[in-house]
């Protein structure tokens, strides 16, 4: 053993000599790392602290995980940078000349100028506008052609992507999240494992949902799904929609009620029209309505809202790949990047990186709608 090793320990060592000394008792689960407090020989652990955090715990947390998600997102936009910078460089040499120098011709000359019509329709719509359309219009002519080169050099780049295999080891933040008690969709041997904390009165939730279900579509036994109920506190039908889609589990029709909320208006919520579409579906109405009418389920969603808070969460949709999340409403291509790159690690050998247990512990990000 190296000195720097038993430097590392010492504390650790001290610690647990202090607990013999005091006799305080740590449990079976609990490692010496868990105890953070020993009071008259009795252990206050980490685990307590989570079960009776404090307000100022809970926004510290979420200030957290917003932080975590931040620095995130500025990497992974420099390192987007980066890719596009290199694939140019690997095609520019192969044609002999610098990345600049390649993107300019092949831009450049396809970029044509607007009409004098549209350079008049634009001007019109420059709020507050004061110059004259002469003074302007160099100006005008200079943006719309500026927009333009930005989406021909766009177009290119994508080219190029899709000509090279890519393959981006920089992952979102990550933590250990549960599945939930909600059906899941998929196969309990799934390689990845994806978690959604959703709101069905939720704009961007809504936005999430075709994304979501063309990724199951895709890959069908590759994923275990489970939605989570985050209702938000300023959406007033969302509560009654998770506790109405958990009152049609009850009877067997979990997903057929869950797909139905999200293809109907997000207004068109209120319990007349939960317990109408429970008869849509051929549910039995009078059991549906007393599940409904008595906040049967009201603990269950409170408890899926609660585990939200817990990780952080502050807005919808959060989704959560294998433990890695991603908030707000993902693009099909960033979901399927993560997804993809973890059924890959699963192929080679290597271990899912989330775990579907019953525990939620450390912080990452999701964005509020």
């Amino acid at each position: 053993m190296k000195l720097g090793t038993v430097s590392k320990l010492l504390p650790a060592l001290v610690f647990v000599s202090a607990l013999s000394l005091t006799g305080a008792v740590v449990s079976a689960e609990e490692s010496p790392s868990d105890v953070v407090a020993v009071v008259g020989g009795h252990a206050i652990t980490r685990a307590q602290l989570e079960a009776h955090q404090s307000d100022n715990m809970a926004r510290a947390r979420s200030d957290l995980m917003h932080s975590r998600m931040a620095y995130y997102e500025a990497e992974r936009s420099a390192l987007d940078r980066e890719i596009d910078k290199e694939l140019l460089s690997q095609e520019a040499a192969k044609q002999h000349i610098t990345g600049d120098q390649l993107l300019k011709r092949e831009v450049e000359g396809r970029v044509k100028d607007p009409s004098e019509e549209t350079l008049r329709i634009y001007y019109l719509g420059i709020p507050g506008g004061k110059d004259s359309y002469e003074a302007m219009r160099p100006k005008i002519l200079h943006s719309i052609r500026a927009l333009e080169e930005k989406q021909y050099a766009d177009d290119y780049i994508k080219k190029l992507h899709d000509k090279k295999a890519i393959t981006v080891a920089l992952l979102p933040p990550h933590q250990d999240v549960a599945v939930g008690d909600t059906p899941s969709v998929g196969s309990t041997d799934a390689p990845v494992t994806v978690v959604e904390f959703a709101d069905y009165q939720c704009p961007y939730c809504r936005q999430e949902e075709p994304t979501l279900k063309k990724l199951r579509d895709q890959y069908k036994d590759k994923i275990k799904y489970s939605y989570r109920d985050f209702p938000l506190p300023m959406h007033q039908y969302a509560r009654k929609a998770a506790e109405a889609s958990r009152c049609a589990g009850e009877q067997g029709q979990y997903w057929a009620y869950h797909d139905k909320l999200f293809s109907v208006s997000e207004t068109d919520l209120g319990v007349p029209a939960l317990k109408a579409t429970a008869r849509q579906l051929k549910l039995d109405g009078d059991k549906f309505d007393k599940c409904l009418d008595t906040g049967a389920e009201s603990a269950a969603v409170e408890k899926d809202f609660d585990q939200g808070k817990d990780l952080g969460i502050s807005g919808t949709p959060t989704v959560y790949v294998n433990g890695y999340v991603i908030s707000g409403a993902a693009s099909y291509d960033v979901l399927q990047e993560l997804i993809q790159g973890q059924i890959q690690k699963a192929d080679t050998g290597s271990k899912p990186q989330a775990k579907a247990d019953s525990k939620t512990l450390l912080v990452t990000s999701s964005r509020s709608e």
